[in-house]
Formats: C-alpha cells, sequence, structure tokens
C-alpha cells in the first residue's frame, strides 16, 4: 500500500516535471517570435564597390530669349487670327483681322482734346499772360530754349550785380556808421585835457581871489589898526603938550632907561603932578593892553611871562622867539591867521606903550613934543596914503588871479575850437552817411525792381512753355484721332518682326486689351532658354558651360543644351539654386518641356551604399549596419553605428570612406526608426 502511493507519488513528480519543462520551452520558443515582431523590419543590402556619376535631373520649360511682344493699344474686336502658334511669319504679316468699329480709343481721344483745346484757350487769354507771350504762341515762333536760358542768364547777372551794389552800399553804411561812432568817442577824449585845465584853473583863480581878498583885508585891518593906534598917539601926544603947556607951561619930565632897560616911570621935575600922573595912567593902560595880548598869545601856545610881574622888557625877546618859531605848514589857515592875529595886535600894544613911554623919557627934558606930533602925523598921513593904496588895488592886478584867469580862458577857448571842430566832422560825417544810407535806398529799389521783372519773366517763360507744350499735345492729339479713325475700318494687327509666333493671346470674338501683348514673336536668330531649380547641394555638382543630355535625344537629334548661370531661385533663395540653360536647334519650341540631365563623368570608388542608408545627426554622417549576434535558441541582429565620409553620390548612391571591411549589410529602410545599439528583425524577402 505504502509502496504503491510512493510510487504514485513519484510518477506525479515526474509527469509535473515534464510538463514544467515543455511550458517553458512552449513559452521560451513563442517569446521570441512575439519579441520578434515587435522589432523593426530593415531592409539591408551589402556594402559594395562601384561607380558613382553625380549629375543633376531636372524638368524645364523652354523660353524665348528674347522674345517680341505685339502691343494693341485701342480696345477691338477680333474678326479672325491669320496664323496659328508655331508659324513662321515676315515682318508686316498680317496676325489679326478686327472688326469695323469706333474704339473707345477715339472716344476717350476726342474727349482728351476738347479738354486740351479748353485749357488751352484758358491759359492763353488768362490775365497773368502778357501779349507777347499771346503774339508769340499764337504765331507759332516761341523762343528757343538758347534764348530762353540767354534771357534767364542776364537776368540772373543784373539781379547779382544789384544784389552786389546792395550790399556795397551796406558795407559803405555801415562803415560810416562805426567811423562816426568811433569820431564821437575820440571827441569826448579830446576835450578832456582841456576840461581838466579848465578846472584847475577854476580852482586856482577862486583859491587866488580868495587869498587875494583876505591878504587886502589883513592888510587893510593892519593899516587900520595903526593908523588908529598912530591917531591915538598923535591924540595922546597932543593933551600931554597941551597939559603940560596949561600946568606949567614949559616944564617937562624924566624916564628911565629904553626898550632894554626898566620900565618908564615918573621922575623930579619941575612941572606940574597933573600932567605926570596922567602920562602914567595911560603908560599903565597900554602896558595892561599889552598884557592881554601876551594872555592871547600865550592862549595859542606861548609860554611867555606876565609883564605885570617883571620890570623891564625881558618878555619882549621871548615873544619874537614864540613868533619865529611857530609851526605854520603844521597849522590849518584859520589857526594860521589867528596866530598872525595875535601877533599883529601884541605888536601895534608894544608899539604904542614904546611910544608913550618915550614921551615920558623925552616929556620935560626938551621941548621936542612938538616936533615928534610933527613926526607922529607925518606917520599917520603915510599910513593914510598907504591904506589908500592898498584899497585901490582891484583882483584883477593880482598876478595869481590873472594867471588863473589867462589860463581858464585858454582852457575854454580850446575847447571851444575843439567842440566846433567836432561839430563840424560831426555835420560832415552825418551828411555821408545821409548819401550812403540814399545810395543804399536807391541800390534796393533797383534790386527789388529787377526781383519783380525776373518774376514776371519766368512766369512769361512757364506760361509760353505752357502754351506752346498745350498747342503741340492739341496737334499730337489731333493727328492721334486721324490714326484712330484710319484704323477704325479694315484694321489688321500684323507682325512687327519676322520670326515664329510663339503665342496668341485672343481668338476670334475677343475684345483686345490697350497695353496688353496680343501675340508673341520669337525672333529669327535669337535662341531659347531653360531653368530649372536644383538643391544647393545639387549645384555644387555643376558648373557653368556643361552641357546638359536630353531623354528620348532621338527626337531632339539637332537641340543643344549648355548650362548658362547659377543663381539663387527667387522661390527659395536660401537653399534652392536656378540653373539656367541656353537652348538651340530648330526642332524646339517656346512653351515644351524638356527632361534634363547634367554632370560630372562616372568614378569608381571602394565602398557604395544606396543614398537611403546614409544618415545624419549632430555628430555628422552616419550609417547602420547589422550585426548578428547567437541566441539560446537563434541569431539576435543588432543595428551598430559606423560615422562615415560622403565623398561623391549621384541619384541612388552615395561613394563613401569609413572603418568597413566592405561585406557588412547596411540598413537601407526601417519600418519603425532605428536606433544604434538596439535589436533589428531582417526583412526575409
Amino acid at each position: 500500500m505504502n509502496e504503491n502511493e510512493g510510487k504514485k507519488r513519484r510518477e506525479w513528480v515526474k509527469n509535473a516535471a515534464i510538463i514544467f519543462l515543455t511550458i517553458m520551452l512552449i513559452l521560451t520558443f513563442f517569446s521570441n517570435t512575439i519579441m520578434n515582431y515587435s522589432l523593426p523590419e530593415v531592409a539591408t543590402q551589402y556594402v559594395q564597390s562601384g561607380s558613382i556619376t553625380a549629375k543633376v535631373r531636372g524638368t524645364g520649360n523652354v523660353e524665348a530669349t528674347d522674345p517680341y511682344n505685339v502691343m494693341v493699344k485701342d480696345t477691338r474686336v477680333i474678326s479672325s487670327v491669320a496664323v496659328k502658334q508655331g508659324d513662321k511669319v515676315e515682318k508686316d504679316q498680317v496676325l489679326y483681322y478686327l472688326e469695323d468699329k469706333e474704339s473707345d480709343e477715339l472716344g476717350q481721344a476726342e474727349k482728351e482734346l476738347a479738354d486740351l483745346e479748353l485749357a488751352y484757350m484758358k491759359g492763353l487769354f488768362g490775365s497773368t499772360v502778357s501779349p507777347e507771350v499771346i503774339n508769340k504762341v499764337a504765331s507759332g515762333n516761341t523762343d528757343s530754349f538758347s534764348s530762353y536760358r540767354t534771357m534767364v542768364t542776364d537776368m540772373q547777372q543784373r539781379l547779382q550785380a544789384a544784389e552786389d551794389r546792395v550790399n556795397e552800399c551796406q558795407k559803405v553804411v555801415e562803415s560810416i556808421t562805426l567811423e562816426n561812432t568811433i569820431s564821437t568817442n575820440d571827441a569826448g577824449v579830446s576835450t578832456a585835457a582841456d576840461e581838466l585845465a579848465e578846472a584847475q584853473a577854476n580852482t586856482d583863480l577862486t583859491n587866488a581871489t580868495t587869498s587875494f581878498e583876505e591878504y587886502k583885508s589883513k592888510r587893510l585891518a593892519e593899516l587900520d589898526n595903526q593908523i588908529k593906534e598912530k591917531q591915538y598917539q598923535i591924540d595922546d601926544l597932543k593933551l600931554l603938550i597941551s597939559e603940560a603947556k596949561t600946568a606949567t607951561g614949559s616944564g617937562g619930565m624924566s624916564t628911565g632907561g629904553g626898550t632894554g632897560g626898566a620900565s618908564p616911570s615918573p621922575s623930579a621935575s619941575t612941572g606940574s603932578p597933573v600932567s605926570t600922573s596922567a602920562s602914567e595912567t595911560l603908560f599903565e593902560q597900554q602896558r595892561t593892553l599889552v598884557g592881554e595880548k601876551i594872555d592871547v598869545i600865550n592862549a595859542l601856545g606861548g609860554n611867555i611871562p606876565n609883564v605885570k610881574t617883571q620890570q623891564g622888557w625881558p618878555w619882549e625877546n621871548e615873544v619874537r622867539n614864540w613868533y619865529n618859531n611857530i609851526p605854520w605848514t603844521d597849522l590849518e589857515a584859520d589857526i594860521q591867521k589867528k596866530h598872525e592875529a595875535a601877533y599883529g595886535e601884541y605888536r601895534v600894544a608894544v608899539d604904542s606903550m614904546n611910544a608913550t613911554a618915550e614921551t615920558l623919557r623925552e616929556y620935560g627934558s626938551n621941548n621936542s613934543q612938538q616936533s615928534r606930533l610933527e613926526g607922529l602925523e607925518n606917520e599917520l598921513r603915510e599910513l593914510q596914503q598907504a591904506r589908500e593904496e592898498v584899497s585901490a588895488i582891484t583882483v584883477n592886478s593880482n598876478g595869481d588871479v590873472q594867471d588863473a584867469k589867462n589860463r581858464l580862458e585858454q582852457a575854454q577857448r580850446n575847447i571851444r575850437e575843439i567842440n566846433n571842430a567836432n561839430k563840424q566832422a560831426s555835420t560832415e560825417a552825418l551828411n555821408r552817411l545821409a548819401n550812403a544810407e540814399a545810395a543804399l535806398k536807391n541800390a534796393q529799389a533797383v534790386y527789388e525792381l529787377l526781383k519783380t521783372e525776373q518774376t514776371e519773366l519766368a512766369a512769361n517763360i512757364n506760361a509760353e512753355l505752357d502754351l506752346s507744350k498745350a498747342s503741340k499735345d492739341i496737334a499730337s492729339k489731333k493727328a492721334e484721332i486721324e490714326k484712330l479713325k484710319e484704323n477704325s475700318t479694315g484694321a489688321t494687327i500684323n507682325a512687327p518682326v519676322a520670326g515664329t509666333v510663339t503665342n496668341l493671346a485672343y481668338v476670334a470674338g475677343e475684345t483686345t486689351k490697350p497695353e496688353e501683348a496680343a501675340a508673341v514673336i520669337q525672333v529669327e536668330g535669337k535662341g531659347y532658354t531653360m531653368s530649372v531649380s536644383v538643391t544647393n547641394e545639387q549645384a555644387k555638382n555643376v558648373q557653368v558651360g556643361d552641357t546638359a543630355e536630353l531623354q528620348n535625344a532621338w527626337y531632339y537629334d539637332d537641340v543643344q543644351v549648355i548650362l548658362s548661370s547659377i543663381k539663387p531661385d527667387p522661390d527659395n533663395p536660401a537653399q534652392k539654386k536656378l540653373l539656367v540653360f541656353n537652348v538651340t536647334g530648330e526642332s524646339v519650341q517656346a512653351g515644351q518641356a524638356l527632361n534634363i540631365s547634367v554632370g560630372q563623368r562616372s568614378s569608381e570608388y571602394e565602398f557604395v551604399v544606396p543614398n537611403s542608408a546614409v544618415r545624419e545627426d549632430n555628430n555628422g554622417k552616419f550609417i547602420l549596419i547589422v550585426e548578428s549576434r547567437s541566441g539560446p535558441i537563434n541569431n539576435r541582429y543588432i543595428a551598430t553605428r559606423v560615422d562615415v565620409d560622403v565623398l561623391a553620390s549621384d541619384d541612388t548612391n552615395t561613394a563613401i570612406s569609413a572603418a568597413l571591411y566592405g561585406y557588412e549589410y547596411v540598413i537601407t529602410t526601417s519600418t519603425k526608426p532605428v536606433e544604434a545599439g538596439k535589436q533589428v528583425r531582417l526583412n526575409e524577402s
């Protein structure tokens, strides 16, 4: 029992293991199959050696090199077409017949003629047109271009001369104005010295007059004081003599020492005491007056002892020393006058006192008083005579005053002469300026007149030209109308040149349009051109002068196609070029399409692959080759990148340079994008 169960258990384990392995085998097989169907399917081709012909192929339409467009100016209806496209025509051969009908251009031309005639009449009889211009235009005798140029040039020269004259006169006015300004300024400066001399003379005259008046007043005052004092002395002497005679008849007095001794005093005599007492009283009064004058001197800075405290005359020398040592230059004028007045009054008082003392000395000792009296009276008369002489002196007799007057008069005379001269010069300058301004005004008037004449000349010339042109336009329009009328019946459109008709724009019954080509004629002797658009890379494989090969060359056995220029394609100038070919041959016509190929000769290369095998990314150009790797059941195929350099290429293949052996499979196409290092599935076909 147990053995059977163990046996069954082993069978079950065995069967389970077999089933598990079978399932794993099935899953492994189908998993590869499923994965293969999810991989990109690629087509491959051997890398092989071969030749490359770098040709450019394309198709272009043949065009006339220098086509002649037959233009129609009128709007007319085509009656019939006389030729077909491709026909050769001769010059003046009929291309189209036109219906007999007045064209729209004829009506429009007649309307334009009416407008031109109306504008001409308005311009001819306008208010701004001179009769001379009207006569010229009406008679058809208008001036020539050279005549216009001569008139304009002459007017410009006259106007320029007038303008130069205005500028010249303006400069003269400015120059004279500047000279007048300078002369005026100079005139003010030239009198300055004389005006200064005049002012100084006035000052000197005033000072001299004042000094003279002060001197005269001072001198008269001194003489008046001396005359007064002299009169006092005479009166005193007369009184003394009278008193002496009355008292004693002939008595007298004796005095002490002279001016250098002691002061006079009464002495014993036979005279009367009354006479002595009166004299001594007068003497004391005069001595007191002298003391008062000394007090005045002491008040002015003197240091003189009082006469009442001294005997004799010691203060006399001290007064003289004080006067002689006065610093006059340091004192003001009024202080100087005070010093002089104090000293003068002191001298008068001293002289009076001395005279009284002398009288006292002489009195009673002799009888000379009468003679002294006569002397005093003579002195009085001399003083009075001196005063009269001083009073008679006038200010004009003073030398300083007269000199100042002379200088003042001379300065004033100089100023008057300068002012008169300046005034005369100013009048002359003003007259010159007035004349210059008058000349400037006349020159400006002439210039303005010529400008007006120039404007009128320009207006007349423009009017003459406009009217002359209008007259010619009218004549031209009339001729055009006549021609349109002639062409309104039996009109045709003819070939202006000989050649081949390459295009006919109209058919019978259609209406022509002005200034549009009714037909195109390829002129005899001129070929055709053809243009083919290619990429920039393709354009690098050709050069000017290459001869293109034609497909169906047997049909175009006389046609030759030569590359004449390479230029940017106007439709895509950044990425494409336009190959322009010259086409010659009798069997080709404008409008035909030609298939051509052009490029270099074939060359042999070691590695050649289809164009679709060459790929490119940021790292450069490369190809993908297929490498086989062994698997548990079958082989796996891996895409491997190989960098290449492109040597040449044509429409199908590319010659490359790469690290290859020459028998590798290169991927040409794939059902999905392929990346280097990824597994791929080969196309079984």
